[in-house]
């Protein structure tokens, strides 16, 4: 019987992919047997590592730079990806954008930066992924990375929130239009994170989360790029066919016990 939770020859963008969270996504589709392509803003070194490691692996990869923000680059970087790779099976939308603000002194660049690319950018990438996937005829999956401020809030968090909040509705919504498709969309909540960490070695342990976070982390430690990338492999895999529209928290538990 073949693995439910393989990728083998199936073709991924993912967006803010050179690093951090990103990284980790494209990592472990790359690791389930994807070909990657890599979006964000500039080709740098750390752009330059993420393929290596994935050409280690023996996948194909590209890199296609651009702004998610700005409709006529996402059409461009769809256009050159399919160029390049021939169509699209998987679309991971994951970019960050802006800093935490106190509410009375958050600026409109700062509501900008994190809704222009934490949430428009998400629409239009999905959007073009999607009306590829149609095309083609047999499916894909579209992984957004939101987070636990995307259900509970905290303080400075307003405009990175709210973005982070309407990452789940939106895929709430893609995933009712876009399932007859056979288009399966979910998201991922990631909570305090430890984004050093690299791809392939042991899980921090008890001893390394921050000694005020031990009674609001039930694992006793953070997440990692790997935690989140595994997910998306699940969430994209055949083993997760019937799954669709939902937000799966990879906290250490937590929102479980978040209530402050």
């Amino acid at each position: 019987m073949s693995n439910p939770h393989s990728l083998a020859g199936m073709k991924a963008l993912v967006t803010g992919g050179k690093r951090r969270i990103g990284r980790g996504i494209a990592l472990a589709l790359a690791e389930a047997g994807c070909d990657v392509g890599i979006n964000d803003l500039m080709l740098d070194e750390d752009g330059e590592e993420t393929m290596r490691l994935i050409r280690e692996m023996g996948r194909d990869t590209e890199f296609f730079a651009g702004s998610i923000s700005d409709s006529g680059q996402v059409e461009a970087m769809f256009t050159r990806f399919l160029e390049r790779f021939g169509r699209i099976d998987i679309l991971a939308n994951n970019p960050f954008a802006g800093k935490g603000q106190p509410f009375l002194e958050l600026t409109e660049s700062n509501w900008d930066a994190n809704v222009d690319v934490g949430l428009k950018g998400f629409y239009l990438c999905s959007q073009q992924a999607a009306r590829v996937m149609v095309a083609q005829g047999d499916g894909g999956a579209i992984v957004s990375t939101s987070s636990v401020h995307g259900q509970r809030a905290w303080k400075t968090d307003t405009a990175y929130g709210v973005a982070k909040a309407g990452v789940l509705r939106l895929t709430q919504s893609m995933a009712v239009d876009l399932g007859e498709y056979g288009i399966r969309c979910n998201a991922i909540l990631p909570g305090h994170m430890d984004t050093g960490h690299a791809f392939g070695t042991a899980a921090p342990g008890i001893g390394t989360i921050r000694e005020e976070l031990q009674n609001t982390v039930p694992l006793r430690r953070k997440g990692t790029p790997e935690d989140i990338g595994r997910a998306a492999v699940f969430l994209c895999s055949r083993a997760a066919g019937c799954i669709t529209g939902v937000s799966l928290p990879v906290d250490g538990g937590l929102l479980a016990c978040h209530t402050d």
